[in-house]
Order: C-alpha cells, then structure tokens, then sequence
C-alpha cells in the first residue's frame, strides 16, 4: 500500500489498534497474517513493519466479528472479509484518491458547463427582447398611421365644415350676418 493513498490519514502502530481492538498484538499479527494471506494489503514500512490505517481498523474489528459469529476457520472468515472488502470498495486497487488538481478541474468543469447554460438561456432572452422591442415598434408605427389619417379626416371634416357655413354665411345677409341671426 502506497502513503499517498492514505494521505491525510493517521498511521497508527499495533499497540494503538490492539487497545482499540481489545486484543493482544501477537494476535493482532496473527490476524494480519491471516488477512494479507487472503489478500488485503496493510502499510508496510521500509523495515517490515505494519501501519494501521482507520480502515484497516474497521477490516480487522469485521474479521473479529464474522469469526466469532460463525463456526468459519480464520482462513473462511478472512475470505469473507475480503468479499466484504471487494463488495464495499475498501480495497486499496479499487480506492480512489483524486489529487487536488484533478478536483479543481472538477469543480472548473462544472462552472464551465454552468456558464455555457446561462449564456445560451441569455442568447434565447435577447432574442425575445429583440422580437418583442420589434412588435412594439411596428404597434406604434401603426398606431402613429392610425392617429395621422385619424387627423387628416378631422382636418378635412373641419374644412367641410368651415365651407358650409362660409356659403351659409353667403346666403344671409347682411344685416343677419351682423347679429349672428
């Protein structure tokens, strides 16, 4: 098992697991042993010696257990355990640690994505703007030609009517054109 998988992980030693195990370090090592046989991998220093990590406390406590519960041998109880290790993807070959690049360019994706989303919902709302601002414009151009013709029938309404009463006037005389009459 490499450090780097682990990282940000305490390592503990053997006297710490066998105090939070309640077990004797000779069968502690006996366990491990047992387990690496089956096929899980604990740290290893450069001299030989184990490190414990938080989830090679918790393989090691289900070891406990399955072997306990059952009338299984150490070696079908440490299978058993890596099944359950395999099934739950504890194991170290299918752990997955992303480096901190790598979950940036996550997160830089994921804007990117979010960013392209909204410049096309804004792409779609300028073009409603845009159809909407030209309805309005021709509303009012026909609405500017409605009240212009409206005006000129007025202007020629009023001249018609200025004409008749000029030839009404024309027809009276004199002295009723004087006093209204």
């Amino acid at each position: 098992m490499t450090g780097d998988m682990n990282e940000g992980q305490i390592l503990m030693g053997p006297s710490d697991v066998c105090t939070l195990l309640g077990i004797k370090e000779s069968t502690l090592r006996k366990y491990a042993l047992i387990l690496q046989d089956a096929g899980y991998k604990f740290h290893v220093n450069d001299k030989g010696q184990r490190g414990y990590f938080e989830r090679d406390v918790i393989v090691l406590k289900r070891f406990m257990e399955i072997k306990q519960s059952s009338d299984m041998t150490l070696e079908q109880a440490a299978e058993a355990v890596m099944a359950w290790v395999r099934q739950s993807n504890m194991a170290v070959s299918v752990i997955e640690k992303k480096t901190e690049s790598e979950r940036y360019n996550d997160d830089i994706q994921a804007l990117k994505e979010m960013v392209a989303k909204q410049n096309e919902l804004l792409k779609e709302l300028m073009m409603r703007l845009d159809q909407q601002q030209k309805y309005i414009e021709e509303s009012l151009k026909k609405r500017d030609e409605l009240l212009m013709q409206s005006l000129k029938e007025s202007m020629e309404t009023r001249k018609m009517i200025a004409a008749a009463k000029e030839e009404e006037g024309k027809k009276k005389g004199f002295w009723a054109r004087l006093f209204g009459k």
